[in-house]
């Protein structure tokens, strides 16, 4: 009985852990802490200074107010699609827009220093913005194609 309840134990240790390891797996991001500090300063050196009107502040969650401008200074990739820009509002926030393969859509998501998905929203041309959902499945592997996109752009950047 005492041996029965070992293995019990065991097993549940060695699905915990494989679990644990599939998990982290998972979340692992395309882009790494270098990266993103390489982001960060192409942005403070050669961003440009743009504003997206509102309601986009107030969509995207930073800010409460619906008139309220969304003050951005940005860089983008090379191939034009995909934008990583640092808020005006806070610094801390981070919007990356990436223009959709048809030209008539588009979408932004929102991050931090942590890089973890925090808002998403979809634009479709001449229609209103939907609110993604973050923990969608399909809303956070484009969110992952772009922090991928951004990573490989820097890699092909840097070896020119």
């Amino acid at each position: 009985m005492w041996l029965r309840i070992k293995w019990q134990i065991a097993t549940v240790l060695v699905a915990a852990s494989v679990t644990a390891s599939v998990v982290s797996a998972q979340e692992a991001s395309p882009l790494s802490p270098a990266n993103l500090k390489k982001l960060l300063a192409s942005v403070d050196t050669i961003g440009s200074k743009q504003a997206f009107p509102p309601p986009f502040a107030q969509n995207l969650g930073l800010s409460q107010d619906a008139k309220q401008d969304l003050p951005v200074v940005c860089v983008e990739t090379t191939d034009h699609r995909i934008y990583f820009c640092r808020s005006g509002l806070d610094a801390s926030d981070y919007i990356i827009w990436v223009i959709g393969t048809d030209d008539k859509s588009s979408s932004m998501f929102v991050t931090h220093q942590d890089l973890k998905l925090v808002r998403a929203l979809y634009m479709r041309a001449e229609a209103i913005p939907q609110l993604q959902n973050v923990n969608d499945d399909a809303v956070y592997a484009d969110y992952k194609k772009a922090l991928a996109g951004l990573a490989r752009d820097l890699k092909n950047t840097k070896s020119r």
